[in-house]
């Protein structure tokens, strides 16, 4: 089974060198920037978009805001019968807009991979990875998975309403947390408790991830506005209580 990947930026290149170190399948990637020095070194062919969409499983590693008109453009590129299967951070959005735009001949899959350059960077076993069968044949599904089980994933299958309802929790949260705390512009300590660090890994696993995938991923999820206002909320309740004043 080839592979294209579009979208070769931090995700699209990690991913793909991932996948060029268990499987000896063609792999092709595009970008709209020139990044054919990048993929030479991982190993890859940086190649056009059409002959990218070409191929026989195609994965979509492109910003959440970029899919509808990314989508658009490949809907009369893609081969009958290809593999479409995005990694975008929510999963209701993009699975909606899949199964609108791409033809029924096409077969598509959710995914989410609950990692990056920087979770990964010392290996990926038994970090997890999200799909979910939005129109495929079974044995293909099969095929898909078992290529993502070579990299030692733990594999989830969760619905696209699920998993935003679990993710806005699990995700969104978590990175408002981390942008606060770089907002807060926290000095590094001497004395450091055993939760301080704990939280300090949350702003170190949060902020290399560009501004635009943290704004993608709490604009289009849902459920994250419910979270993060009530961790507003929560925090400014506590805060009340502490009104006595004793210096």
């Amino acid at each position: 089974m080839t592979i294209g990947i579009i979208g070769f930026g931090r995700f699209g290149a990690f991913l793909a060198k991932s996948l060029k170190n268990i499987s000896n399948e063609k792999i092709l990637v595009y970008d709209k920037l020139d990044k054919s020095k990048i993929a030479k070194k991982i190993g890859v062919s940086f190649k056009n978009l059409d002959e990218v969409c070409q191929q026989d499983l195609i994965i979509l590693c492109v910003p959440i805001s970029e899919i509808d008109n990314l989508l658009k453009e490949i809907k009369n590129k893609v081969k009958k019968e290809a593999i479409i299967m995005d990694t975008l951070s929510v999963k209701e959005y993009p699975s909606k807009l899949m199964k609108k735009y791409l033809p029924i001949d096409i077969e598509i899959i959710a995914s989410h991979p609950m990692f990056g350059p920087d979770s990964g960077k010392y290996g990926l076993k038994n970090l997890q990875m999200v799909f979910w069968p939005l129109r495929i044949k079974k044995k293909n599904y099969k095929k898909v998975l078992d290529i993502f089980k070579k990299l030692e994933l733990k594999i989830i299958q969760m619905s696209p309403k699920e998993h935003d309802k679990e993710s806005a929790l699990s995700l969104c949260l978590v990175h408002f947390i981390g942008r606060t705390m770089e907002k807060m512009e926290i000095p590094n300590v001497k004395i450091k408790t055993l939760g301080y660090e704990k939280l300090s890994e949350v702003y170190k696993n949060v902020k290399n991830d560009s501004l635009q995938l943290f704004k993608d991923m709490q604009t289009y999820n849902k459920y994250a506005k419910f979270w993060r206002k009530k961790f507003l909320k929560s925090a400014q309740e506590i805060d009340n209580q502490l009104k006595t004043k004793i210096f």
